[in-house]
């Protein structure tokens, strides 16, 4: 269940066919502004108009080099057992990541430190179910801007051994946390040889790669580690309200991305990214969980599968300022789209609030707990003669109850799945226990899941070099970007 196979289609063949059309046409005759002048010259070397800083892209050349992406990828792991493979129909789920702001019941929305970045890496690590860490999931405002990339990339690196997405958001940045993986995972040729990280690149829509994300892209291919392709698509507002013509503007930013990608570097994993919601016309607010955004994910899916990529969708989202009904429709309804899409890379897929403004410890452990439910359902319904419970069904006989049946009482903690967080108690016992709401059930919950977080440890060798190299770096970067 769930998966790309059983995905529903919500687009026709005839009109996959038109939204692909559309965006290779808006590809070689609106063409895109490329604002990074190596890339252009590269772009035109292999046969696109230039002029001035707008490429007009030759469709051959873009469905040739497309063409060269692998349909899956499996990204390394400090400790190998916790490697994934992104495209091989299970999801691969982060938590949030790049909120300036972090949130709980304790302290109350506040600027994110270091200190709140370590402890939502541990929260997060501790959660069987996210099997991939986002580097940046709060912004530390008590450290540089310039040079903050380099903690919250060790951050991650120290408190989890899972794959992870760097920080990135530059070239210099991007090359950054690769050096960094090459003192983790012994040296440049390694990763090269199997990729350890990832990073996510958006183009300014509407149809501009600005310098930023060209030398980010370009930076992640030379050095083979896999690009998620991802269209920041605002309908009304940085794209069209129309959901078609949206969906061709998606095809148009993520083929490009992903053609200049493999003309870099053939063969360099890269997914299609789906990031389409519409703006509330009253407010101009992102409004996320509405059903053109999941229209949107479920139509991402059927796009991704025509290119042969791997697909990055959805995620836990949700425009609520607090965890309340707002936040769990909205989320449930983005997850929902996430699942019945099979989606390969689920990014935010725990933890968002407030737009992405916010990452909230107890929107974390409500959205964690969705995805344990979802990935029950994933397992499907088994038909072998234990689970037709013929024997069980016979032995109750017409008006039997199944209760104490022994049938029950061997298989009920496999089959049944029972909340650690959401409560069934009659409201007699709920107010006896103090009347506790959801939201402060979810504050106990990321406690408890602090309390189990194993440290994975890291060398200390490693750790040396790795403070090393931090130390040179905050040396060389200037007090101030450019």
């Amino acid at each position: 269940m769930f998966t790309r196979e059983t995905a529903p289609k919500v687009l026709t063949d005839e009109q996959l066919d038109a939204i692909h059309a559309q965006g290779l046409r808006l590809l070689a005759e609106v063409g895109t502004d490329v604002l990074q002048e190596d890339a252009r010259k590269l772009l035109e070397q292999h046969g696109c108009r230039v002029d001035g800083d707008r490429v007009y892209w030759d469709s051959d050349f873009v469905l040739e080099q497309v063409a060269k992406a692998p349909a899956s990828f499996r990204l390394k792991a400090r400790n190998p057992e916790r490697s994934v493979v992104i495209g091989d129909g299970s999801p691969v789920y982060t938590q949030v990541g790049g909120s300036p702001f972090v949130s709980d019941l304790d302290q109350g929305r506040r600027s994110g430190t270091i200190a709140d970045h370590d402890r939502l890496v541990k929260v997060s690590h501790a959660a069987d179910v996210l099997t991939c860490m986002q580097s940046g999931t709060v912004e530390p405002m008590d450290l540089p801007p310039t040079s903050r990339h380099l903690d919250v990339d060790i951050s991650t690196i120290r408190w989890s051994d899972k794959p992870y997405v760097a920080y990135g958001t530059s070239g210099p940045k991007t090359a950054d946390a690769i050096e960094l993986a090459t003192i983790v995972h012994g040296g440049r040729a390694a990763i090269e040889a199997e990729p350890v990280l990832m990073v996510v690149v958006n183009p300014n829509s509407p149809l501009i790669w600005d310098t930023r994300m060209v030398e980010t892209l370009v930076t992640a291919a030379e050095a083979n580690q896999p690009i998620v392709v991802t269209p920041f698509l605002l309908a009304g507002g940085t794209a069209p309200v129309s959901l078609a013509g949206g969906l061709s503007l998606e095809v148009a930013e993520t083929l490009s991305g992903v053609a200049l990608a493999q003309t870099v570097r053939p063969g360099v994993g890269c997914l299609l990214g789906s990031f389409y919601t519409p703006l509330d016309m009253r407010t101009g607010s992102p409004a996320f969980g509405m059903p053109e955004a999941v229209l949107a994910i479920l139509a991402g899916r059927q796009l991704a599968d025509r290119y042969d990529l791997p697909y990055r969708g959805g995620g836990a989202f949700a425009s609520a300022n607090s965890v309340d009904a707002q936040a769990a429709s909205e989320s449930v309804m983005s997850l929902w789209g996430t699942m019945l899409a099979g989606t390969d890379f689920v990014l935010h897929a725990a933890g968002w609030l407030e737009g992405g403004l916010t990452a909230s410890l107890e929107k974390l452990a409500l959205d964690v707990e969705i995805l344990r439910i979802f990935e029950r359902m994933r397992q499907g319904i088994p038909t072998d003669d234990e689970a037709m419970a013929y024997d069980a069904i016979a032995e109750a006989g017409p008006g039997g109850m199944f209760l104490a049946s022994p049938h029950t009482m061997n298989h009920f903690r496999d089959w049944l799945y029972m909340s650690p967080l959401f409560r069934t108690t009659d409201f007699a016992a709920w107010e006896q226990q103090g009347a506790p709401t959801g939201e402060r059930e979810a504050n106990a919950a990321w406690k408890r899941m602090l309390e189990s977080y194993e440290d994975p440890g890291l060398d200390d060798g490693v750790r040396a070099e790795l403070d090393a190299f931090v130390a040179k770096r905050k040396q060389e970067i200037p007090d101030f970007e450019e």
